[in-house]
């Protein structure tokens, strides 16, 4: 815990001290997505500064990058390209990029991910419960009971979209989702299962190449892309995976993602999201291809695949308080009026057939954070989270989880 608050006060210490050489630059929010500039470019970097037992301590660079791909046009909203890179302590590093890009009046519109990564990874199972049973012993025989079995492998994955717009704020286009696991090692140097259902965790695939292609379907009203005041984004999904694209593995996914931004008052948000996915297969679906619940930007609170399955359903809710406040004399004051805060609530389960899904089996989870406004005309904020998984069999032995997250931009 004291290494986690050391890292606390470290990365608000950092941040505060880039921030404020640029405060004052430019006090105006602006009313669109578009910074009201014929042309523009900008560079925002940050420490990425963490500690967990499984990396130790984690160094590296968080930053957001925009630029004008719209030939000046005012309607057009900016184009983004945000970028992770990170260095731990056991020797494990991510690359990791994510963009949106516009080209003049919208009319094509590029998204997606790319990632490069050796890192660790818990394989919990396949389920709604994270219920096994893994006894880990070190080099020095000590034993550590959990619910997952940890491993390490080599990551490539790249999942880019080219849309087209149809109609006003319609975009219709194809889509590609490759992701490759190599060089897989359990970390563990020994370990056993308590039960025989325990074991069952090592029968679900891991590694391997999974590549598909399909289309993506989004209706988008958004005011900005990156951190909405208000609007509508519904994206649908269809993925097809198999051999004729590369794939070890052979499925299909239809997925939705629905999000609804209400202004309250003044410029505080409620945003409200809505997730489903399905996969129809007959054959297994590795592990990270599965519908995953936790991470950084999903069910804050759960370790990401915690619960995982063929099948989901999910909401997220949050309140989001900015304290903006513009034209102070003091730098001190400004940074100080760039806070914000957050509240929010989430709830998702998964389940291998359609019809076992129940209202009364949603894993819930809550949490709350602080907001530092980095620009004012882009509305891009540093996000420090913490959540608490309120399921008391998600950490093993009747414990809940928790996490504390540090990123650029809102986790939708």
């Amino acid at each position: 815990m004291k290494k986690l608050i050391v890292c606390c006060l470290a990365y608000l210490v950092f941040s505060m001290a880039i921030i404020l050489p640029v405060v004052g630059q430019n006090n105006k929010p602006a009313q669109l997505d578009t910074f009201q500039k014929k042309e523009f470019k900008r560079l925002d970097i940050f420490p990425a500064i963490s500690y967990s037992p499984e990396t130790q301590l984690t160094l590296g660079v968080i930053g957001i990058t925009y630029f004008d791909l719209s030939k000046g046009d005012l309607t057009t909203p900016i184009s983004n390209l945000e970028f992770l890179g990170v260095y731990t302590l056991n020797k494990q590093i991510v690359f990791k990029s994510t963009w949106e890009m516009f080209s003049y009046k919208s009319k094509w519109r590029s998204r997606g991910e790319a990632i490069l990564s050796h890192y660790p990874d818990r394989n919990y199972g396949m389920g709604n419960d994270a219920n096994a049973l893994v006894v880990e012993v070190d080099q020095e025989g000590v034993k550590d009971t959990v619910n997952y079995l940890s491993f390490s492998s080599n990551r490539i994955k790249f999942s880019p979209a080219v849309l087209r717009k149809i109609r006003p704020n319609l975009y219709f286009g194809l889509q590609y989702d490759m992701e490759y696991l190599f060089k897989m090692e359990t970390i563990p140097d020994q370990y056993f299962f308590l039960n025989a259902d325990s074991s069952h965790i090592q029968d679900m695939p891991v590694d391997g190449l999974y590549s598909g292609i399909g289309f993506q379907l989004l209706f988008d009203t958004r005011d900005r892309v990156l951190n909405p005041l208000k609007g509508t984004m519904i994206e649908m999904n269809n993925l097809n995976y198999g051999k004729f694209v590369g794939s070890d593995y052979r499925f299909t996914r239809f997925s939705l993602d629905a999000r609804q931004y209400l202004n309250t008052l003044k410029n505080q948000t409620l945003a409200l999201r809505l997730v489903g996915s399905v996969a129809l297969t007959e054959d297994e679906i590795p592990m990270r291809a599965l519908s995953r619940v936790g991470g950084n930007k999903f069910i804050r609170g759960y370790f990401k695949g915690t619960y995982q399955d063929y099948n989901m359903m999910a909401f997220e809710a949050e309140y989001r308080l900015p304290l903006w406040s513009e034209g102070a004399d003091s730098r001190l004051w400004q940074v100080w009026k760039r806070l914000g805060f957050v509240g929010f609530i989430s709830g998702a389960q998964v389940c291998h057939e359609l019809s076992d899904l129940q209202f009364d089996r949603f894993n819930f989870a809550v949490g709350g954070g602080l907001r530092i406004l980095l620009n004012p005309e882009s509305r891009v904020n540093l996000r420090i989270d913490y959540a608490v998984g309120l399921h008391k069999g998600a950490d093993g032995f009747d414990k809940r989880q928790s996490g504390l997250y540090f990123f650029l931009g809102e986790a939708f």
